[in-house]
């Protein structure tokens, strides 16, 4: 199941951040850790595959934490 990272609308732009599953990603050769960024700006859709380390995955871990209710927030800006 993919889940929704981050999701952000403005006037000139509409953008989603989606993480890949791990076995998602090996079957379709992606990284093993990996989100897509895609973004809809002037009419044009733009997507990006972003690879990230352990490192990284502790340091979101750590911003989440900090802000319980981010996945709320982010689910009412969706809406």
């Amino acid at each position: 199941m993919l889940e929704t990272l981050e999701k952000r609308t403005s006037k000139n732009f509409d953008s989603c951040v989606v993480e890949v599953p791990k076995e998602f990603a090996l079957a379709n050769g992606f990284p093993e850790k990996c989100f897509v960024s895609l973004t809809l700006r002037n009419g044009k859709l733009e997507s990006e595959i972003i690879e990230y380390s352990n490192q990284d995955e502790q340091e979101i871990k750590e911003f989440i934490k900090e802000f319980p209710t981010l996945n709320e927030e982010l689910k009412r800006v969706g809406d």
